[in-house]
């Protein structure tokens, strides 16, 4: 029980160190890292809280509430700084393999995607062009139109003039 739950205020230190390095290449601002601060301790007190209930039966003696911030301070002291860059390796490992997933997401989306798109965009151009022509077409008319509008304006006004 006493190497459980040093081990278990250990397992907190490599969790802190893990909240530690996402927050320091994260940079969250000052809200952020407020709200991880209070979301880190919920989660290492509530899983340290299980540990101990299952350990100890629910006996609560001050050794064993001492022995999990022991093993934190010993992890932090000892073990820590040999953690540190391994642990820094294995995130950003984490980090690419997490980068190449979502390059291969979009492009597998964009993929799909293409058909449709290219449909819509020779749509839009056809749209265009028939606008076009139709409207090289209808020039003629407008042409025929306008003249016959103002024939139809001259003739109404010399018939108001000769009374």
């Amino acid at each position: 029980m006493l190497v459980a739950l040093t081990a278990t205020g250990m397992g907190v230190g490599l969790f802190f160190d893990c909240y530690r390095l996402l927050r320091r290449y994260t940079k969250p601002g000052y809200f952020l890292t407020q709200v991880t601060d209070l979301l880190f301790w919920v989660i290492s007190a509530g899983a340290a809280y299980y540990v101990f209930m299952i350990l100890t039966g629910g006996e609560v003696r001050l050794f064993s509430i001492l022995l999990i911030p022991a093993g934190m301070g010993i992890y932090l002291k000892l073990l820590s700084p040999f953690v540190l860059w391994p642990l820094l390796w294995c995130f950003r490992q984490t980090g690419l393999f997490l980068g190449f997933l979502w390059r291969a997401f979009v492009f597998c989306w964009r993929t799909l995607l293409f058909p449709f798109c290219f449909a819509v965009c020779l749509l839009g151009f056809s749209l265009q062009f028939l606008c076009g022509v139709f409207r090289l077409l209808l020039l003629p008319l407008q042409w025929g139109w306008r003249t016959l509008r103002r024939s139809l304006l001259e003739w109404c006004r010399r018939r108001r003039k000769k009374p």
